[in-house]
């Protein structure tokens, strides 16, 4: 007999154990574990004996690291947002109403999977060859976990195709697992994961990529952002099948919101016998062309929802409340509860939004309640079951539960208010939001050190900040004279920022990093803004008279001008893009434009480039629209720009004003 070459026997053993590993994560048993466990045998046994043979893709590479000593940060190619919720059938018919007016009543078909309770990472391939892996961290960058992701037994090292993708996956770990995982622990003396998100999230970010491999981490894909993607989302998934990447075999193409609402009945009620945790359905829309056109908003792509199951309940007695208080001033009220076990997690605490809820529910201390948890990170609560005979009834505090000032109910709200600009409470908050990544992006500083600042009264106001000394900070606790010369250096570098960051980081009441950008492009300059009246403000198609007034109310407060006035004279400069690349082109400045239609391009690449050239992008036609940028299938859109007399411009009209 012939003897087969040892780089040969390995070819074949390494795409057998590829192709089961491939068939498992479809819902396929191809070989039994017994044929399995010894066609891995084999190959290792070939490998100890022929190591300058091993392919670059063996899967039992996957099992081999040396422990790292600390995970780097990656910045997201593309930012990985979260997805809306829905918690009815109601609400998921009225996210397809507000699809179908978007799309100016297209009928989109979807695409619904299961949504997995794990890990969402990014998986990079060059040249179909994996190059990393990082997780969602804030959704613009996050850790690199490559050598942990390449423990995981059912993704590719090595595609059947030189291909670059990136693709995105939930990491997750099995009921079966999850169990095996908490039996060692108890045999350890170590305390149980009480939901396999935790376990998963834990075991993703060990430094010791041999101990990943011991717990079992399984993968599916579920989304290819970059690469050669088709028409269809299906048929991406399709793609990266072919690619023997792990996508769940429970998906199903739906052609209307019925067949959506029939998968998502059918899996709520059959979650309970499948090998791993699932917490909902996501619906997606599967034309990418649709997707496009809908675009996303700050936090999530409009063209796809999470419909959640029914939350899961708990009953227990509410002990006592708690006050937090807010940058604006607002109390909130956190419940404090008996702890309980809900969703896998032991839950001490309740959130109840305001007393006005409080009154609604009729509660008191000692009352026995019914605790949910849904979407939320902190549960609510929903109901009152029982009052205890000695409860007592919960009130509205009189004074700030850390200031001591008098607290008060502005007419026609609902909130209670702290009205001490200078409570220590509101001036962490208002520091904290200041600092954040979304703001002025001061990365190095964070809780504890504005906490030990404001209690030195170094920190009155933001524009303390760019006024600390190094001698300042080496008195703190915990922070050396380098950890003080990083923390000075990265404020100094944020006095280079964009209006939209500044505007936001002011942390006007009801203005997000979303309005900021609108009051930026309007305005574009801060003492614009400054200056603005009511009237000016309500002008403006995305802003109502409650925005409009907050950002007037803002500004004439001397305080605040006087704060803003300090962080100009140290050197914040904070400057608009926006407005200085629209000078070239006099022709859209002052515009309103309505895009609709068809593209080459996504709508919001359009919106940006007509923005950036001072151009107004609104979405609704009316006798304000100076010109409608139409693309195929314009629909009604078109019509009505025609009887109110609306300019309709073509795409290629567009980007010749534009060259």
């Amino acid at each position: 007999m012939k003897e087969i070459h040892p780089q040969k026997q390995m070819l074949d053993l390494c795409l057998r154990l590829h192709q089961s590993n491939h068939a498992y994560y479809s819902g396929i048993s191809e070989i039994d574990d017994f044929t399995y466990d010894k066609t891995k045998k084999e190959l290792i046994e070939l490998e100890s004996k022929f190591p300058a043979q091993i392919q670059e893709d063996s899967p039992l590479i996957q099992v081999h690291a040396e422990p790292q000593s600390s995970f780097s940060s990656r910045v997201h190619r593309n930012p990985m947002l979260s997805l809306a919720n829905v918690y009815s059938v109601d609400e998921l018919r009225e996210w397809e109403t507000g699809l179908k007016k978007l799309l100016e009543n297209e009928n989109p078909k979807y695409v619904c999977e299961l949504k997995i309770d794990g890990l969402a990472i990014s998986i990079l391939y060059e040249k179909g060859i994996l190059q990393a892996g990082v997780t969602r961290g804030d959704g613009i960058q996050g850790d690199e976990i490559t050598p942990n992701l390449k423990t995981i037994a059912g993704l590719p090292l090595k595609l059947k195709k030189p291909l670059d993708l990136e693709v995105r996956g939930e990491v997750y770990l099995s009921k079966k697992h999850l169990l095996e995982l908490n039996q060692r622990r108890l045999q350890a003396q170590e305390p149980e994961f009480k939901n396999p998100r935790n376990a998963a999230a834990g075991t993703l970010r060990m430094l010791d990529s041999n101990e990943v491999r011991r717990r079992k981490l399984d993968l599916f894909v579920y989304i290819l952002t970059e690469g050669p993607v088709k028409e269809r989302h299906s048929e991406n998934l399709e793609l990266m099948r072919d690619l023997l990447l792990p996508v769940n075999p429970e998906t199903q193409s739906c052609n209307n919101i019925e067949e959506v609402i029939e998968f998502c009945n059918q899996w709520e009620n059959h979650k309970d016998a499948l090998p791993y945790e699932i917490d909902g359905v996501v619906v997606k829309v599967d034309e990418i062309q649709l997707q496009k056109k809908l675009g996303f908003t700050a936090k999530s792509p409009r063209w796809a929802t999470a419909v959640k199951f029914s939350a899961e309940q708990a009953v227990s007695i509410l002990r006592s409340i708690e006050i937090g208080v807010g940058r604006s001033g607002v109390l909130t009220p956190v419940a404090l509860v008996d702890p309980v076990e809900l969703n896998g997690t032991l839950v001490s605490r309740a959130t109840l939004h305001n007393y006005d809820q409080v009154g609604r529910l009729n509660l008191h201390l000692g009352d026995s309640i019914t605790l949910e948890k849904g979407g939320e990170i902190i549960p609510k609560i929903v109901t009152r079951e029982l009052s205890s005979q000695t409860s007592w009834q919960i009130c509205p505090p009189q004074n700030c539960p850390v200031c001591d000032f008098p607290v008060f109910q502005a007419p026609g709200e609902i909130d209670w208010r702290c009205n001490n600009f200078d409570c220590p409470a509101q001036l962490n908050e208002r520091l904290l939001h200041f600092v954040s990544r979304r703001a002025m992006d001061i990365d190095t500083v964070g809780p504890a050190l504005i906490e030990q600042l404001t209690l030195k009264h170094k920190l009155c106001n933001p524009a303390d900040l760019y006024k600390l000394q190094i001698s300042d900070l080496e008195e703190l606790e915990r922070m050396g004279a380098k950890s003080a010369e990083n923390v000075l250096k990265a404020i100094k570098e944020s006095k280079n920022c964009s209006l939209v960051q500044f505007i936001h980081a002011l942390g006007i009441p009801h203005v997000g990093e979303k309005t900021a950008s609108v009051l930026a492009r309007m305005h574009g300059s801060l003492q614009d803004l400054m200056e603005c009246t009511p009237e000016t403000l309500e002008g403006i198609d995305e802003i109502g008279p409650i925005i409009a007034e907050s950002v007037v109310v803002f500004f004439d407060d001397q305080k605040n001008v006087k704060w803003i006035s300090d962080l100009l004279e140290i050197g914040v400069q904070p400057r608009n893009p926006e407005t200085s690349s629209n000078s070239g082109i006099p022709f859209f400045e002052g515009k309103v434009f309505v895009i609709t239609g068809t593209l080459s391009e996504a709508r919001d690449v359009w919106k940006d480039r007509l923005e950036s050239v001072g151009a107004k992008v609104t979405g609704s036609v009316s006798s304000k629209t100076d010109y409608l940028l139409a693309g195929e299938n314009a629909g009604s859109k078109l019509s009505k720009a025609r009887t109110l007399g609306v300019q309709v411009m073509t795409e290629k009209q567009a980007s010749e004003e534009l060259s």
